[in-house]
């Protein structure tokens, strides 16, 4: 894709106006920008939509099928560029949890998917170590968006998945779309419980950028 990213961009002060949960203390970086209301230049838009195409929707329909395992592919190869194997070696790459808990049929794996693409052949360590124990409606798809505490309240940390070995040096919570930043912190709220002393960062491949704030990839 022509203007794709090739690094990762920290989220600093003005950027962070856009993500009301996101605070100075917090380490976050993105690969591209979404824009809401709008087209991004650099098509973002469009490939972020077939990737987040529900499994049920792909099932039945083989062109959309395609269009989300190009989109997994494309945004794969962003993040393998954009971080260098001894980074992605020397984090532990924790998903943050889809809307759908396990065992839903529209339960999504494509962050797993992705990172499995974009670090192929390297010594990674991927987790799902967080995870619902029910299915929400996605905030995007809602009349409302999901409360802060319930979410929380649905979080579940796997300590089979954790201690099955050590953590590596840092964590890298990775998602898509980084939009208020709720769902990233109560997954670090989550994973401070059981680990206070770790170094947590967040790891998105696009950010929601309002509309007046836009600014060029990279």
């Amino acid at each position: 894709m022509k203007g794709a990213p090739s690094v990762l961009t920290l989220l600093d002060a003005p950027s962070r106006a856009d993500h009301a949960y996101i605070s100075a203390s917090d380490r976050c970086a993105f690969l591209g920008q979404y824009l809401t209301g709008g087209n991004c230049r650099a098509g973002c838009n469009q490939l972020i939509r077939s990737f987040k195409c529900e499994p049920s929707v792909t099932r039945n329909d083989y062109r959309r099928k395609q269009r989300k395992q190009q989109a997994i592919a494309t945004l794969a190869q962003w993040l393998r560029r954009a971080v260098t194997r001894e980074e992605a070696e020397h984090a532990t790459w924790v998903p943050i949890p889809p809307s759908r808990g396990r065992g839903d049929p529209d339960f999504d794996d494509r962050l797993s998917r992705t990172l499995a693409l974009a670090f192929a052949a390297y010594d990674v360590d991927v987790r799902e170590l967080l995870y619902q124990i029910g299915s929400t409606v996605p905030d995007h798809a809602g009349q409302e968006r999901l409360r802060t505490s319930t979410l929380y309240e649905i979080l579940r940390l796997d300590l089979e998945a954790l201690r099955a070995r050590p953590i590596r040096e840092r964590i890298a919570l990775f998602d898509d779309v980084l939009t208020t930043g709720k769902h990233y912190k109560c997954c670090e709220r989550r994973l401070r419980e059981a680990l206070p002393s770790a170094e947590i960062a967040g790891i998105f491949l696009v950010r929601r950028a309002l509309p007046g704030r836009w600014r060029g990839l990279g």
